[in-house]
């Protein structure tokens, strides 16, 4: 459900804030950059806090002689940890909108990595990011955390103001990481006026839209990207088609000139957010399709499920309605960005938009329905629980995927052992008519058969075709 339907807002795009689905994290990240381009005063000062805040922890640390055992040190340490800020539903997450946060040991690789800039002569910070660049685990998910922890003071004001505006209810709530204490020099965890989900009780926070990214415009990937095309023969590095990710840190901890000359480079050419209201790889619309699709492609009510042949036939039927949407009712055309050449949405968001369908006809037919299943082997895709604790589960792949095989002949046997089910359905996603993916797409009834064989169980094919279609009149 996305915040504005809990509070029973009507929506618009017109709105500055970003709507988040409140069960599961919407894999987008705050970039902070997108904020020192802002044309509003009051976030480009919200980025100086940041780079204050982290001057700050540079001076704490130099005072320290970069000695581990220091208190300066330790302080710094303590400065550098934060939690996983829950609130705003954004980043990585397999199943809910609960994370793992930045521990003690990301705090102590990134004041290795500021301690190594001090050493080199890099006293002062433009943007927090090139740490992302200077050491290994600050990746696009610990920036935007970095980001939402120092601006949640902000970031609450932000919030209140809009469900002010709008009329959301609000209540007095603890959120970690809210307040800073200057005299003690640490974060503190402090009650604020806030809108929480009165389904779990969780406080919820808001964020511009306008800041929001896949990936951040300074990162170890896009100053990757930047050696590529730029430095590569004058630092002469190795070619090849990907640059090692330990290389691309070497290189910016040997060169803060480069470094530098890069980040004045981007800070020129400026930097865009995600078309959240379009959004065109599907990473928060997935649910507002998926009820469209239950909708259009209702399931008929099935009789009591006994038996695991019973929960099997009422998957198939899921799966059936569901590529019958896709194949005969331009469904197809949310799996595809709009440019050419034309490129397919992420698998992830795939299955998700796939989890909205079948959440809806699993709460129908009395079928729980569970995502990314840990079976102690790996996570499987899907798994459908019954009355009697009668399961099966799904596996859902890519025809281009580059385990699509492995995803069959190994993968999916060995969640079936591990979970002690008999029946599973393989549903081939097609995004691709090349010669080998058709042979691949021939022969996946034929290597079920033997799969199903050689480890004594029963794994069905599903197959939905995605590929572009041609009008009717076309056709």
């Amino acid at each position: 459900m996305y915040f504005s339907e809990r509070f029973n807002i009507d929506y618009s795009s017109e709105f500055d804030w970003f709507n988040p689905i409140l069960e599961r994290d919407t894999l987008l990240f705050v970039d902070p950059f997108l904020m020192f381009c802002d044309e509003i005063g009051e976030w480009r000062q919200a980025h100086d806090e940041i780079v204050g805040y982290f001057q700050s922890a540079f001076i704490i640390l130099a005072k320290s002689q970069l000695k581990p055992s220091h208190q300066y040190y330790r302080r710094t340490l303590s400065l550098m940890e934060f939690p996983e800020p829950r609130e705003f539903r954004l980043g990585f997450a397999s199943k809910t909108a609960d994370g793992a946060g930045s521990g003690p040991e990301l705090a102590k690789r990134v004041v290795a990595a500021m301690a190594e800039a001090v050493r080199r002569g890099l006293e002062d910070i433009r943007h927090f990011e090139e740490l992302g660049v200077l050491v290994k685990g600050i990746n696009r998910d610990r920036i935007s955390d970095i980001t939402c922890n120092l601006l949640k003071p902000r970031l609450i004001k932000y919030t209140q103001d809009i469900c002010h505006s709008l009329g959301v209810p609000m209540s007095m709530v603890k959120i970690k990481h809210s307040r800073y204490d200057e005299m003690r020099q640490r974060w503190m965890t402090a009650e604020h006026l806030v809108p929480v989900d009165p389904e779990n009780g969780k406080p919820i926070l808001l964020v511009p839209k306008r800041f929001l990214r896949e990936l951040p415009t300074l990162s170890s990937d896009s100053w990757g990207d930047f050696l590529d095309t730029s430095l590569r023969d004058d630092l002469n590095m190795r070619i090849s088609e990907k640059v090692n990710k330990d290389d691309i840190i070497a290189v910016a901890r040997k060169d803060p000139a480069a470094l530098r000359s890069w980040i004045r480079q981007m800070e020129e050419q400026g930097s865009s957010p995600y078309d959240v209201d379009n959004d065109p790889q599907l990473y928060f619309k997935w649910q507002e399709v998926a009820k469209r699709v239950a909708a259009e492609e209702p399931i008929s009510g099935p009789p009591g499920i006994e038996s695991s042949t019973d929960l099997l036939d009422f998957a198939h039927k899921a799966v059936d309605n569901f590529r019958h949407w896709v194949e005969h009712k331009g469904g197809w055309r949310v799996f595809w960005k709009d440019e050419e050449p034309p490129k397919a949405i992420p698998e992830p968001n795939m299955q998700l938009l796939f989890l909205g369908v079948l959440d809806n006809y699993c709460k129908q037919a009395g079928v729980i329905l569970d995502r990314e299943v840990e079976t102690g082997r790996g996570p499987v895709d899907f798994t459908f629980t019954s009355a009697g604790n009668i399961r099966i589960l799904l596996e859902m792949k890519k025809l281009t995927h580059g385990q699509f095989w492995n995803g069959l002949r190994t993968q999916t046997p060995i969640y079936m052992e591990s979970q002690q089910i008999s029946h599973a359905i393989f549903l081939a996603v097609k995004d691709s008519e090349t010669r080998p993916m058709q042979e691949r797409w021939r022969k996946l009834d034929e290597e079920a058969e033997v799969v199903s064989a050689e480890n004594a169980c029963i794994i069905e094919i599903e197959r939905v075709d995605i590929l572009p279609k041609d009008s009717a009149s076309k056709a």
